[in-house]
């Protein structure tokens, strides 16, 4: 999966769950600017950083699917 479109969708989940990147971020044991760096797709998020997401986020498995593994998932659809 594309890191910048990965993280976009991460963004999108944290705004409907009213989720603060702060919070991610302690959640996922990792720093404020480093997980910013990977929702902005300079970085790529590995399978632990995955686990604390859904995890935090509380996703279900199709979503967890469509989030990580689907290329033309989009939420408006």
């Amino acid at each position: 999966m594309n890191p910048e479109i990965l993280g976009n969708r991460i963004k999108v989940l944290l705004e409907i769950r009213q989720i603060k990147r702060a919070y991610l971020a302690k959640k996922m044991n990792t720093s404020y600017n480093t997980l910013t760096k990977k929702l902005q797709g300079k970085r790529e998020f590995d399978y632990m950083d995955m686990v604390k997401i859904v995890e935090v986020l509380e996703l279900e498995p199709q979503l967890i699917f469509n989030l990580f593994f689907n290329p033309n998932f989009d939420f408006n659809t």
